[in-house]
C-alpha cells in the first residue's frame, strides 16, 4: 500500500523552523542581559511559546495518522460522526493506555500494523526513558514537554528560577561564550586569552525539572525534529 500524503508536514517543519527562530531571540536576549546584569525581558513568555510549539508539532502528526490512516479505513461508525461533528479530540499518545481499545489509535492494528507498532515504540521508549537513536536526547523530554504545556494551560506560568553567579559570561567585541559552572566534568579552573573579560553571570533554571532554559529548549526543539521527521518519512510519502 502507497504511504498517504500527510496534510501538515509542511505546517510541522515550519513550526519547528519558528521554534528555533524563538530560541535564537532567546539566547540574544539572555546574553544582553547577562551583560547588563539585569533579568531578561519575556523570558518566561519566549520559553514557554517555544515549548507549546514543539508540543503542538506531535499532535499535528496525531491528526495526519487520523486522517490519513485511520479515517479512510475505518468502519468504527462512532469516530466517523465524532469527527464530522468536531468531537474527536485525540492527542498524540505517550501512554499504553491512550492507544487501548478505547483509543481512536487502536484503529491501526487493523488498519495499518506499522504505523500501531511504531506509536508502540514510542511509547515504550518514553516509559523507559530510552536514549533517541543518533542523538544526546532522552524520551523524557517530551514528556516534560508535554507536562510543562500543561501545567502552563491549566495552571499557570512554566516557573523559571534564577541562580545568581552560576554561569560565566566570557566575551569581547567579536564573540560572547556562557559557560555553566554546574554539571561540568574534568575541569575545576579555565584561561582566557588577552582581550577577553569574564564575568559571573545568573542562571536561568525550569521550577519544573530543573535544567536550564535555553539548552532545554534547544533540546526539546531538535529531538522534536529528529522522532517526527523520522516517523514522517517512514509512513507518509
Amino acid at each position: 500500500m502507497t504511504n498517504p500524503t500527510p496534510l501538515r508536514k509542511q505546517d510541522v517543519l515550519s513550526k519547528i523552523d519558528y521554534a528555533k527562530h524563538r530560541h535564537q531571540e532567546l539566547m540574544n536576549e539572555l546574553f544582553a542581559a547577562k551583560n547588563a546584569s539585569r533579568d531578561p525581558a519575556f523570558l518566561v513568555h519566549t520559553a514557554a511559546d517555544i515549548i507549546s510549539t514543539v508540543r503542538e508539532c506531535f499532535d499535528y502528526l496525531g491528526q495526519d495518522i487520523i486522517e490519513c490512516y485511520i479515517l479512510p479505513n475505518t468502519s468504527n461508525q462512532r469516530i466517523i460522526q465524532d469527527y464530522a461533528a468536531g468531537k474527536l479530540r485525540s492527542y498524540f499518545p505517550y501512554y499504553s493506555s491512550q492507544i487501548t481499545s478505547n483509543s481512536v489509535f487502536h484503529e491501526l492494528v487493523a488498519i495499518n500494523s506499522a504505523v500501531y507498532q511504531s506509536l508502540q515504540d514510542f511509547i515504550s521508549s518514553v516509559a523507559s526513558n530510552a536514549t533517541i537513536p543518533n542523538t544526546l536526547f532522552t524520551y523524557q523530554i517530551f514528556v516534560d514537554v508535554k507536562d510543562m504545556v500543561n501545567q502552563k494551560k491549566h495552571d499557570k506560568l512554566i516557573g523559571v528560577i534564577s541562580n545568581n553567579d552560576k554561569e560565566y559570561l566570557i566575551q569581547n567585541e567579536n564573540i560572547k561564550i556562557v559557560v555553566p559552572m554546574s554539571g561540568q566534568v574534568g575541569w575545576s579552573s579555565f584561561s582566557v586569552e588577552p582581550g577577553l573579560s569574564v564575568s559571573r553571570v545568573s542562571e536561568y533554571r525550569f521550577d519544573y525539572n530543573n535544567q536550564e532554559v535555553s539548552k532545554f529548549c534547544l533540546f526539546a526543539t531538535e529531538a522534536t525534529q529528529h522522532v517526527i521527521m523520522s516517523l514522517y518519512d517512514k509512513h507518509f510519502a
